[in-house]
């Protein structure tokens, strides 16, 4: 698909309305990241190596957040929101539009990648995360923000949430909501078309 019918595609979908699931409000994010020493300094910046979990699409190990020459879409996501689980649809439907034309995986030119944040929400092992992503459909890397520091770094307040970052881990879309699918794989096709020009120069 070009990119004029993926503009048009974003056009013509509705918005699929999301009301998010916000921040338990406790407290706890902030007490767990006051006075931080050295090695926690360290780990509050990228890269951040998420380690992933064996479920469908994904497969245990880590993979690296920013990777250069490579364009990452992040979900941050939680298990207890219904939202979290509906907005799962609408990522791999954007995905399906993709991929196509991209390589994707951690040694390909873009990966999707879902996070829950352990120190906000429920904290679920491996096997209940998986047991969930394969209730949800989910078939792309999943994986577990160990510290909450990558959710930290880019500001998540609340979820479900999106965010599309280049090799160098800036932030060329972001997204909290609503969502379509058209704008997602328009916008992941407009970073990944930037960073192939920017590997170029």
């Amino acid at each position: 698909m070009n990119r004029r019918e993926l503009l048009v595609a974003a056009g013509g979908l509705g918005s699929v309305p999301f009301a998010g699931c916000i921040d338990d409000g406790s407290g706890a994010e902030e007490e767990a990241t006051t006075g931080p020493g050295e090695d926690d300094e360290a780990d509050a910046e990228p890269p951040f190596e998420i380690p992933t979990i064996d479920a469908p699409g994904s497969r245990e190990g880590t993979i690296t957040v920013p990777t250069e020459g490579r364009v990452t879409l992040v979900n941050f996501t939680r298990t207890e929101c219904p939202t979290s689980e509906g907005v799962l649809g609408t990522i791999g439907e954007a995905r399906d539009r993709l991929e196509d034309d991209y390589e994707f995986g951690p040694d390909g030119t873009v990966v999707f990648l879902s996070v829950t944040d352990e120190t906000r929400g429920l904290d679920p092992t491996p096997a209940e995360l998986a047991d969930w992503w394969r209730e949800h459909d989910g078939d792309w890397p999943v994986g577990i923000d160990e510290n909450g520091r990558l959710n930290e770094y880019y500001g998540v307040a609340g979820f479900p949430a999106v965010a599309v970052l280049d090799g160098d881990g800036e932030v060329r879309w972001r997204d909290r909501g609503s969502m379509r699918a058209g704008t997602i794989a328009f916008t992941v096709e407009e970073a990944i078309e930037a960073e192939s020009s920017a590997n170029s120069d």
